[in-house]
């Protein structure tokens, strides 16, 4: 349904794992973020620890949850994306289909042994969301919430990463806006931006890409450190949903 104008080409660029480097970044676990941008794939390494050779040896893909390896796969995604986001043991069990006292065991493991830091982290924001009513992010919003403590450290866990992507991605277009006037930017959706540009303009799409590069101002052991999320880049002269991959010639 979405096409670009006539002599025009769609690109749809999308932040590569914004959310985990954030939440990896805000529980100061740099390694992770290293390893991620190196291709390991965690969830992988999360199903070794917690199945061992039940997901060792189970066949099938990664990718495809229809096989017992994919399955496996996809709820220890799941498990840890709810556990960083302060679900209880009892909830992730029951979001996946587990005993209980597997949703504990789950969340016991990703958060006291593969991924300590991630622990330290939601334990700071709810002393923050105790002591002050209220949470930050690293561009210095901050968001000031009513209710039951309790109730609310899920929201309070997940608004600091989620809003910190959400402005990166803004600024992204702004800092291509104001480089390149040629780039029509159309909608963003959270992570991800789509723009149009005029197919004579199709050779700076490297310099597009690295204009839209938008640092998250972290520091680490007092000194800026700044979080730099790569973009990943699909292309079409047709729709957006014909957008193919794109890399900048090797």
């Amino acid at each position: 349904l979405f096409q670009p104008d006539e002599g025009y080409l769609l690109v749809d660029a999308d932040l590569s794992g914004a959310d985990a480097q954030v939440v990896f970044a805000e529980a100061g676990e740099w390694s992770t973020i290293e390893r991620l941008k190196g291709g390991v794939k965690l969830h992988a390494e999360t199903a070794e620890a917690f199945f061992g050779a039940r997901f060792h040896d189970a066949p099938g893909d990664l990718k495809n949850k229809l096989t017992p390896r994919g399955r496996l796969y996809d709820d220890c995604k799941r498990g840890a994306h709810a556990t960083t986001y302060g679900a209880a043991g009892k909830t992730i069990a029951a979001a996946l289909g587990w005993p209980i006292a597997e949703g504990d065991r789950f969340k016991r493991l990703y958060t006291r042994e593969l991924h300590p830091g991630i622990g330290a982290w939601q334990a700071r924001v709810e002393r923050e969301l105790r002591e002050t009513r209220s949470t930050a992010n690293q561009f210095g919003y901050r968001v000031h919430w009513f209710g039951r403590i309790d109730s609310l450290l899920p929201e309070a866990l997940a608004w600091g990463p989620q809003s910190t992507v959400g402005i990166t991605t803004f600024r992204a277009a702004e800092q291509g806006r104001k480089r390149f006037p040629f780039v029509e930017f159309l909608v963003q959706v959270h992570d991800s931006l789509v723009f149009q540009i005029p197919l004579r303009e199709r050779a700076r799409l490297p310099e597009i890409a690295l204009a839209l590069e938008a640092p998250v101002p972290y520091t680490r052991d007092g000194a800026p450190y700044p979080l730099v999320i790569p973009w990943k880049l699909a292309t079409s002269e047709r729709s957006w949903g014909e957008a193919e991959p794109w890399s900048p010639e090797p």
